[in-house]
């Protein structure tokens, strides 16, 4: 090319583009006559000169290929336009027509004249579009030479030579930089095989300096009879040549473990020092470790689900016991049955608690949580976890001042607290140190302690903290101490709900619950709140005994329950409490008889929530009270099955089965039905 075209565009200025565009264009010619490939770069300075999208350069006669011919050269600014790129220049309808620049769809076309050569451009500036009306006679002068198609004498030559170096290059990069533990190791007779190459991912994972790598042997990393991922399978397929592809533990220099995926390598067969292999491996521990935690996760609610419908089918039960018992003892006369109906009361209140701490596992969240300070819940139960103690062991408390407030239900904090301290004093036997610590944290990432480290929602927590100086967890229980049921005391001693309890009570208060240690000297269980959101607000109880069980005004009570024994019960309930008593065991037939509105007078529905048929109480509640402003009160055991797991969105009163006549008047106070005071309830 005449190098007079730079000169004599170098002294003008027929267009804007020109003078950066014949630099750039003078260091490529510069490159191309060193032997340089120089058709990549052009395609970038024109894409960058012609604010394209792509830029296109291939020989006229490629048009026949369905896919983008090798011998293009192609510069994409998004690699996913790359995919379509071709299909769409292929089918340029002006390939027999005098070569003229035009436009055509998206493409800017520039067919060189006197090469062999189309240029596309996708979307192309409008200013690039007319340099190239004006200049491209000039400029063809100028770019065409480099791109004449080089003899392939010269570009085999030219490949023979570079393609090794770029082979090893590649080869280099590609190992040093993988995010993968790279490891060459030699096969010797005399003994354990031995690491040759290390590349960074191995030093990163084993924590080992390359220095201290390089000849030693592969056991230093990968140790043998383990009870599980066990080295020595490894070691039997490098002798035998076999494949290995398997999970393997790696001892780090800190004498961590991390476990990886292995992969086995045959290398190149030597004499000298012995044959060669590869180990490839990557690191899964965190994803074994997430795995690991989904399948707990799963297996605990799976477990909720399972302990919740146990305990709704026996608060039935309990709830007809109960009441039954309870009419009994307002109709009985003969003194000598009192004893044996406060023995009843005693097992039905025993059956009450379980199933309380079976829905406090299953619960996903309390209807009666409230705001409450950490700090008073433990000042105010000081005294009594001191005589739930021995005389020898002696309970310390560490209270962080000025704590933010929780939203949790007071009673089950107080409860949780409890079993902490009971499990405690069994496993130091009755003798050490107890404390229970209060704190304030802020969390992130992963959830500190022994037992799942799952991801946390990011936030300010309160702590508590209930530390022993017992003779700690073993390791392999460690897993299970959560599940119901579960328990190493005797049967006599506990019933395996404690730690279930306690755990189900944190999930569904939004919280934590994890081991943070435990060994010879003791164990650590910690338990994170969220602070609350909102101020605190005092609720105020009245412990005034319910005063006459009888209403105030004569009214009419819908009552609705599949279980036709406590539908017995409840209508005995009402009719004494004064009320006239409407009552069914099919929600369906409810709907169908007041499918035009409540008629007949009905003042008040008390209903059960889950019943079969398709229609639980609280779509029926929503369905009467519809048009109709109608006190409800729903009774039951296991309300999260209704799909409300949220105290603010319930509309109606809850009352919790087993219950007794007192309950259901405290709960019908609360729904706006007035009672007359002449007598207490018994």
């Amino acid at each position: 090319m005449d190098s007079t075209v730079f000169k004599e565009f170098s002294q003008t200025d027929l267009n804007p583009f020109w003078p950066q565009l014949l630099a750039e264009l003078g260091k490529l010619q510069a490159d191309f006559i060193n032997g340089k490939d120089v058709l990549l770069p052009l395609c970038r300075i024109l894409a960058e000169f012609s604010q394209s999208q792509a830029v296109l350069i291939f020989p006229k006669d490629s048009f026949d290929s369905v896919d983008m011919p090798a011998c293009t050269t192609c510069w994409c600014r998004d690699p996913v336009r790359y995919l379509t790129l071709w299909k769409e220049a292929k089918d340029w309808p002006f390939m027999e027509q005098e070569p003229e620049v035009h436009c055509w769809k998206s493409f800017v076309i520039w067919p060189a004249k006197k090469a062999n050569v189309q240029i596309f451009f996708h979307s192309a500036s409008e200013e690039w579009l007319s340099f190239l009306l004006e200049s491209s006679p000039v400029l063809s002068d100028i770019i065409m030479g480099m791109l004449v198609l080089q003899p392939d004498s010269w570009k085999e030559s030219e490949k023979g030579r570079a393609t090794p170096a770029v082979d090893s290059e590649m080869f280099q990069s590609i190992v040093s930089n993988s995010e993968d533990l790279i490891l060459v190791g030699s096969r010797s007779p005399f003994g354990v095989p031995s690491i040759m190459y290390a590349n960074a991912a191995a030093t990163s994972v084993s924590q080992y300096p390359r220095s201290q790598l390089i000849g030693k042997p592969i056991t230093m990393l990968f140790e043998l009879n383990q009870t599980e991922y066990d080295g020595s399978e490894l070691l039997k397929a490098i002798d035998s040549r076999a494949e290995f592809d398997g999970e393997l533990v790696c001892t780090t220099a800190y004498n961590e473990e991390a476990l990886l995926h292995m992969h086995l390598i045959a290398l190149e067969e030597t004499s000298g020092h012995g044959s060669l292999f590869a180990l490839v491996g990557r690191d899964i521990t965190e994803k074994k470790q997430i795995q690991h935690i989904m399948a707990r996760t799963m297996k605990m609610q799976a477990m909720g689900q399972l302990v919740g419908g146990i305990a709704h089918d026996f608060n039935n039960i309990l709830g007809v016991l109960k009441g039954n018992l309870e009419l009994l003892e307002f109709k009985n006369t003969e003194e000598k049955l009192v004893r044996y109906l406060a023995n009843a009361f005693k097992a039905c209140q025993r059956g009450t608690d379980l199933t309380r701490r079976l829905l406090q596992f299953s619960r996903e969240e309390q209807f009666s949580a409230h705001h409450c300070h950490v700090n008073d819940v433990i000042e105010g139960m000081e005294e009594l976890l001191g005589k739930s103690l021995t005389s020898q062991i002696t309970l310390r408390t560490e209270i962080k001042t000025e704590l933010t407030n929780i939203f949790v239900d007071r009673g089950d904090l107080e409860d949780a607290l409890l079993n902490l301290v009971l499990n405690a004093k069994d496993a130091m036997e009755g003798e050490g140190d107890l404390l229970i610590k209060t704190d304030i944290t802020y969390l992130s990432g992963l959830l500190p302690g022994i037992t799942g480290s799952p991801q946390v929602e990011e936030g300010q927590y309160v702590t508590v903290s209930v530390i022993d100086s017992g003779c700690g967890i073993p390791s392999l229980l460690l897993e299970k101490i959560f599940e119901p049921f579960f328990t190493t005391k005797d049967k006599s001693k506990g019933t395996g709900l404690g730690l279930s309890m306690v755990y189900g009570f944190v999930k569904r208060s939004k919280g934590y619950m994890s081991v943070i240690k435990s060994d010879e000297h003791g164990t650590e269980f910690r338990l994170w709140f969220p602070v609350a959101k909102q101020a605190s607000v005092e609720e105020v109880k009245n412990d005034e005994r319910i005063k006459m069980p009888l209403v105030a005004k004569k009214l009419k009570v819908l009552i609705v329950d599949d279980e036709v024994e406590l539908l017995n019960v409840l209508t005995d309930y009402c009719e004494m409490l004064g009320m006239e008593v409407e009552s069914y065991s099919d929600p369906i037939e409810v709907r169908r008889k007041y499918s035009d509105g409540l008629l007949g007078g009905i003042e008040l529905l008390i209903t059960d929530v889950l019943m079969p048929g398709g229609l639980n109480g609280y779509e029926l509640a929503k369905e009467l009270s519809e048009d109709n402003e109608l006190p409800v009160l729903l009774i039951s055991g296991f309300i999260g099955d209704i799909g409300i797991n949220k105290n603010e969105d319930m509309p109606y009163r809850v009352l919790h089965k087993p219950f007794d006549l007192e309950g259901l008047v405290n709960s019908l106070e609360q729904v706006g039905i007035e009672f007359s005071s002449e007598h207490e309830v018994k």
